[in-house]
């Protein structure tokens, strides 16, 4: 039998497969099919491939934030010079000449040694009247000293710009550069700790109360079986704990620390960190355990109320 080419229309035997005219293929040509397993592998790898992009992504939402660490800037040398007792005043007069947007400072020794920002906030002025004033404000003219006998003894500065924005800070041991001299390396930076305030607010609000709530009368320390104590702000006006006081936050806040025993003194030694003449002073009363006895309210002369 005769068959035509579907292309050119030339004859062609029935057995032929292509047209040797126009050298078209006469046959139908069926799609070629993927074998089953091979089909399965292919299906297999992809899911292992989409597993592993889901994990990832669940790994990265679920990260914990990173530490705020201590922030890098511009360094800046301040020599500040050392009086005829050996100390050191440090004053927001002094580093506005070097940094005229400063509007308060915090001075002091330090025992901390984090390599975290937000740990050198938590323990300094600022942040406690931030959150005794719920934000109202910050530190001013607050002024701080050193005193260069005390070697080795480790410093930290931080200033302010506005209540919750730290433009700047120096934590380390001072630097001598001649005699009667001494250099603190300010470091620049902009650093806002508004949700590091939130965050303290929110925890101290409704949950100092208790800690507060039993006061030991200086007389009776020795028989409450008080062993260490911790140390307030020299903010307190009167024998009565006032609870817009710094100095609660502050207690609150090394009392429910990781490491409270760290800045433990012996009860001993509660003579040398009386408040100045005219403040009064909170302090914090535990036993040999660290575990919370109550509290009491010294003068300078280390009378109660």
């Amino acid at each position: 039998m005769v068959h035509k080419c579907p292309h050119c229309g030339a004859a062609l035997p029935e057995s032929a497969s292509f047209c040797p005219h126009c050298a078209q293929s006469v046959r139908d040509r069926e799609n070629a099919r993927v074998p089953a397993h091979l089909w399965r592998r292919g299906l297999k790898w992809m899911l292992v491939l989409v597993l592993i992009v889901a994990v990832g992504a669940g790994a990265w939402a679920l990260r914990s934030e990173p530490a705020a660490g201590l922030p890098a800037g511009k360094v800046t040398p301040v020599v500040f010079q050392e009086d005829e007792n050996g100390m050191v005043k440090v004053t927001p007069d002094r580093l506005r000449e070097y940094f005229p947007t400063l509007t308060g400072i915090n001075f002091g020794t330090t025992s901390t040694t984090s390599d975290n920002i937000d740990d050198y906030l938590m323990e300094n002025l600022q942040l406690a009247n931030l959150v005794a004033s719920r934000g109202a404000y910050g530190t001013d003219e607050e002024w701080g000293m050193f005193s260069t006998s005390s070697s080795g003894a480790r410093v930290c500065l931080l200033m302010f710009d506005r209540n919750t924005h730290l433009m700047g800070y120096s934590i380390g041991e001072p630097i001598q550069v001649s005699e009667g001299q001494w250099q603190l390396d300010v470091v620049s930076c902009d650093y806002d700790f508004t949700e590091l305030y939130e965050e303290q607010l929110a925890a101290f609000e409704g949950n100092w109360e208790e800690d507060f709530s039993n006061y030991i009368p200086p007389e009776e320390i020795e028989d409450a079986g008080v062993v260490w104590f911790l140390s307030g702000y020299n903010t307190g006006k009167g024998p009565v704990l006032r609870e817009d006081d710094a100095q609660i936050y502050h207690l609150w806040a090394l009392l429910h620390s990781p490491e409270p025993e760290r800045q433990c003194r012996e009860i001993q030694r509660l003579e040398e960190f009386l408040p100045n003449d005219g403040r009064w002073q909170c302090y914090l009363l535990l036993d040999a355990d660290y575990d919370l006895l109550g509290y009491t309210m010294l003068d300078y002369q280390g009378n109660g109320g």
